[in-house]
């Protein structure tokens, strides 16, 4: 409250008692009371007329900001995922009777989305734009006020019995993708309030629009670098597993066939098209293949893998392909010379959602890397190109992370992340965290 107001209302608080104080004492005092009574009762009136105009406005206010904000809610509930028909028409239901206009109508520019009033059934969803006032918005941008003469054959299809309207442009990043119309019975039913009405609800769909067209290109992306990365068959990885299982045939027939059905469901699932949400149980089972093969090539006596998976958290819904990468990185970087290499994968429940670890006890990394770990660009510009042992060409692990990282953030939100801790010398230890329940994406 402001102190003005506070002023005011403690001057009111003293006043009220004051006169009627002085009024018992006029009584008692004055055989004519009657001047006294009438001047009294002006007095209190008048407190009263202050106490409206400093007091109430407040409160006045914050009611019509409560039913505005109450109103975009229920309109972002229709049209957070995008403008379809149902979405418009949810989104009409509720502003029409918040203004005086006796129709709505919504357009793409092309053709009605939806419309709800007076006359809506003359042109339901689908009906071609033909009204010149229309097209005028989506060509100029600008909003029209205007008035009809309905008795043209054009005009007489959409809403014959209301001869004026708003229309409004829904805007997406500067370009105007349709418009927001109201319709009144005459023209002298539009003022400056049904003006910035109209101006306000189409910047408001127009907002939730880019919020939306931002959403889909995040989704689009996301999509994008999923299947550039699993589009990345390494020839050098893949030639020397082919290599390791063929060395096996004849020596080995039975664990060269059982490394032929890992290899084959390994890359079957890689290069599959999962862009949607998997289990942590499918996740856990491709890294497991990638770590047979890489046992294969190295042997088991220098590469150790223990998984210490909670049974709970195996239906965990979590991104494909997040878990492979990260122990793609501990053999690629962190592997030693020649001292064995031990991995633990993990995973626990938290209060807030699920987290999975990859620890390692390899070379570990300094704080300068560390600082960098997820600038994929320049730790990979500054590597030499070499082969690491798997015979893969070594890339900068950050390309890896920063990847999943932007899969992880683009299903849960910003609240996710990768946390990770290293020592030099010592080991490395990541921890993938997903915070609360992942997002569906659209397949439009």
């Amino acid at each position: 409250m402001r102190s003005s107001q506070v002023i005011m209302t403690v001057l009111l608080g003293l006043c009220v008692p004051l006169l009627l104080i002085l009024l018992v004492w006029d009584l008692m005092d004055n055989p004519h009371p009657v001047p006294a009574v009438v001047s009294i009762a002006g007095l209190v009136l008048l407190c009263f007329f202050f106490s409206y105009v400093f007091v109430v406005p407040d409160d006045l206010t914050s009611s019509a900001t409560d039913r505005t904000l109450s109103i975009a809610s229920k309109i972002f509930t229709y049209t957070r995922h995008g403008m379809t028909p149902a979405a418009a028409l949810g989104a009409c239901r509720i502003i029409l009777p918040e203004t005086l206009a006796s129709a709505i109508c919504i357009t793409d520019g092309k053709q009605v989305i939806a419309c709800w009033g007076e006359g809506s059934d003359r042109c339901p969803p689908g009906t071609p734009v033909s009204l010149a006032t229309t097209k005028q918005v989506i060509e100029s941008g600008a909003m029209s006020v205007f008035s009809r003469d309905v008795s043209a054959s054009e005009e007489r299809r959409y809403f014959p019995r209301l001869r004026a309207g708003v229309a409004a442009p829904l805007a997406v990043r500067g370009r105007c993708v349709g418009t927001f119309e109201l319709y009144y019975p005459r023209f002298s039913n539009i003022d400056m309030r049904q003006t910035a009405l109209a101006t306000g609800f189409a910047d408001l769909i127009s907002t939730q629009l880019a919020s939306f067209e931002l959403e889909r290109q995040d989704e689009v992306t996301a999509r994008v670098e999923l299947r550039a990365l699993q589009s990345q068959v390494d020839p050098h990885f893949l030639f020397n597993t082919i290599g390791t299982i063929v060395s096996l045939v004849r020596t080995e027939p039975e664990k060269a066939r059982s490394l032929l059905i890992d290899f084959s469901n390994y890359y079957r699932r890689t290069l599959s098209d999962s862009d949607t949400l998997t289990t942590l149980e499918h996740e856990v089972e491709q890294g497991i293949r990638y770590i047979n093969l890489m046992q294969a090539r190295y042997g088991a006596e220098r590469l150790h893998v223990r998984v210490d998976i909670d049974r709970q958290t195996l239906g965990c819904r979590v991104p494909p392909f997040i878990l492979q990468p990260l122990l793609e990185n501990c053999i690629k970087h962190a592997m030693r010379e020649a001292a064995p290499l031990s991995i633990v994968v993990s995973s626990r429940a938290t209060a807030r959602g699920l987290e999975v670890m990859v620890a390692d006890d390899g070379i570990g990394m300094g704080e300068e890397v560390l600082a960098h770990l997820f600038e994929p660009h320049e730790v990979a510009v500054d590597e030499p190109r070499t082969l690491t042992a798997d015979g893969s060409v070594k890339r900068g692990c950050g390309l890896a992370l920063s990847n999943v990282l932007m899969r992880i953030r683009f299903f849960f939100g910003d609240d996710s992340g990768i946390r990770v801790e290293s020592q030099q010398d010592v080991g490395t230890k990541v921890t993938v965290e997903l915070v609360g329940e992942p997002r569906e994406p659209s397949h439009a």
